[in-house]
């Protein structure tokens, strides 16, 4: 007996957004299901792979983890090269995290074009800490040509969600 092979793929993604908004977090509860309580900040960049069966095809995601503090910028412009996709994140109980979308969508667009865009908001355990609306969000994701999804990753909602929402786009954009 003879099995057709699915074809695979490999998509570089590369998460962005404020300091301690959860990027590293969703990559991590994401890829080995653990979730991290204390903030650590990014130096650098880190990555992390992970491959699923979508639509009959194997896909193995290489999702880059890029630090967020200015003094990075000029390393961060090395890893955008050759993604397909980029995860926005910020925090729904920081205004300021919100703000800096546009910010950091000007950055990835001066260093890639043609890619696919997926905001997520994080954090939405916390209801009553909770200052950017889901209409907000919407609208954000709206103007930026992308998809909007909410997550907590502390209680692991949505997270698998927002990585094949991002294959997903990918591999439809191909």
């Amino acid at each position: 007996m003879v099995f057709a092979m699915s074809p695979s793929y490999l998509f570089k993604i590369v998460t962005v957004g404020g300091a301690a908004v959860g990027k590293t977090s969703i990559i991590l509860r994401y890829t080995t299901g653990k979730f991290r309580e204390y903030y650590s900040p990014t130096l650098g960049a880190d990555f992390a792979i992970k491959t699923m069966e979508l639509n009959g095809n194997r896909v193995k995601l290489q999702i880059w983890d890029l630090g967020s503090q200015d003094f990075l910028g000029g390393v961060r412009a090395g890893f955008y090269p050759g993604s397909k996709g980029v995860l926005f994140m910020y925090d729904v109980t920081s205004r300021e995290s919100f703000e800096e979308l546009t910010k950091w969508k000007k950055e990835v667009d001066s260093h890639l074009k043609g890619y696919e865009r997926l905001i997520v908001a994080n954090k939405t355990d916390l209801k009553d800490e909770r200052v950017v609306s889901k209409a907000e969000g919407k609208k954000i994701a709206e103007r930026f040509g992308g998809a909007y999804l909410e997550a907590s990753v502390k209680l692991n909602e949505n997270v698998d969600d927002s990585f094949s929402e991002m294959a997903k786009m990918v591999l439809d954009a191909r």
